[in-house]
This record gives structure tokens, C-alpha cells and sequence, in this order.
């Protein structure tokens, strides 16, 4: 059972993070082919997490979802948008990450 809650939960991040990067990019240029996928998007991520939610508590499901985002989402943000961080953002990345590991285990 953990894995596929563990396995929900990122799939419900990935969703959100797909959400996010068509968030920036409307920022440059709004567009109702991005609406669209910002509302599908986030519905889809949502369904993940309620099918999450059936099997495990509230507090794990969102911890566990924005370590997994923070982590996809860094990642992603320095690969293909070039943004840095400095000293204290990546010792609050690491912060989330350490606390969704030990939240987990």
C-alpha cells in the first residue's frame, strides 16, 4: 500500500508541476490553449490526490507532494529556465526535502 500512495502522490506533484510551467509561461504570453492545460492540469493532479488521500492522511499526502514538486521543480528550473538560487533557497530546498524524507519513513 505505500508504494502506491508514495507512487499517487508523485504522480499528483508531477500534474501540479506540469500546472506551474504552463503558469510561467502565461505569464509571457496568456493564451486559451494554456488555460486549458493549467485547468487539466490541475484537475488531474487533484484527482491523484484525493486517490491518495483514501489510503493516507492529510498532513503526509501534502508533505510528501511539495517535497516531490520541490524537487521537480528545481530541477527543472535550472535546466531549462537557467535560474540559480542562492545559499539560503537551497538550504530551504533542502530543508523540504529532508523533512518529506523523514516524514515518509
Amino acid at each position: 500500500m505505500f508504494q502506491s500512495v508514495a507512487l499517487l502522490a508523485l504522480i499528483s506533484a508531477f500534474f501540479y508541476c506540469i500546472a506551474m510551467v504552463a503558469m510561467k509561461s502565461w505569464a509571457e504570453l496568456p493564451s486559451v490553449g494554456l488555460a486549458l492545460i493549467i485547468a487539466a492540469a490541475l484537475l488531474t493532479a487533484g484527482a491523484f490526490e484525493v486517490f491518495a488521500l483514501r489510503q493516507e492522511r492529510l498532513g503526509l499526502i501534502y508533505v510528501g507532494i511539495l517535497g516531490a514538486e520541490v524537487v521537480f521543480l528545481g530541477a527543472l528550473s535550472l535546466l531549462h529556465f537557467d535560474e540559480t538560487y542562492s545559499r539560503r533557497e537551497l538550504v530551504g530546498i533542502g530543508l523540504v526535502v529532508i523533512g518529506t524524507a523523514i516524514a515518509w519513513t
